[in-house]
């Protein structure tokens, strides 16, 4: 669309990646900076490079979130029960889930401010919006289904409201600096999950099918674009559907 992307990342070998993959796809100029989203020192200075380097931030997605990939062990703590659940795991899907989603935005809107335009785009979910469906993770045998060894986690759903409630502020406070604040809610991205576990999900959805990675970038693109030029606070529905069930 014509944007140069420039890529935060706990890892530069992850930047890489991600980099190759955009060049792959276009040719233009893509930027990389290693950001501790946990290390409020580590925010400001990788900020203050990017806006060193290339002068003005038009456009912020905050899409990071702390998730079972993050573990080193075998991630059946972060999948504990409520009642069992560790203070720790609900501590750093705060601090990584909203506290450095605070913290970014203090820094790149404050840059926003001074310009006096810009579009952020916070990256919620569906289930900040509707509780999990926890019968989907579990065993049922009417319908042959052993059930899977994860579910979504309290914390999770809980940061991820309220990212809502940090969208809807920002964009009120920040409706006369010309930045405009939404929120996109994704339902399930289809990634080679189990069978029978896609199979339980896709029942309650209308569309019938969990969405494909390339499905977000639209909602994304047209949030981030003058397309949208009278949107603010909004939060879209990327769901198949499934939350007007």
């Amino acid at each position: 669309m014509g944007g140069n992307p420039i890529i935060l990342d706990l890892k530069v070998e992850d930047i890489d990646s991600a980099k190759q993959r955009l060049k792959d796809n276009k040719n233009t100029d893509i930027e990389g900076y290693t950001i501790d989203l946990t290390n409020p020192s580590s925010i400001v200075d990788t900020i203050s490079n990017v806006i060193k380097d290339v002068k003005k931030i038009d456009c912020l997605i905050n899409g990071a979130a702390f998730a079972m990939k993050n573990l080193q062990d075998d991630g059946r703590d972060f999948f504990a029960p409520f009642e069992t659940y560790e203070k720790d795991l609900w501590q750093v899907s705060l601090d990584v889930n909203l506290t450095g989603t605070f913290l970014i935005t203090q820094q790149v809107g404050a840059h926003m401010k001074e310009n006096q335009s810009g579009s952020i785009v916070n990256i919620a979910s569906d289930v900040a919006v509707i509780s999990p469906d926890h019968r989907i993770y579990q065993k049922d045998s009417r319908f042959d289904y052993e059930g899977v060894p994860f579910n979504t986690p309290i914390a999770y759903s809980v940061t991820k409201a309220g990212i809502l409630a940090f969208t809807r502020y920002l964009a009120t406070y920040w409706a006369q600096d010309g930045i405009r604040v939404n929120s996109i809610s994704p339902a399930g991205v289809d990634r080679n999950q189990d069978a029978k576990f896609k199979e339980q999900l896709e029942y309650r959805i209308p569309l019938g099918r969990m969405a494909n990675a390339n499905e977000l970038k639209g909602p994304v693109i047209f949030l981030l674009s003058d397309a949208s030029s009278y949107v603010t606070g909004s939060n879209m529905m990327v769901d198949g559907g499934r939350s007007i069930w």
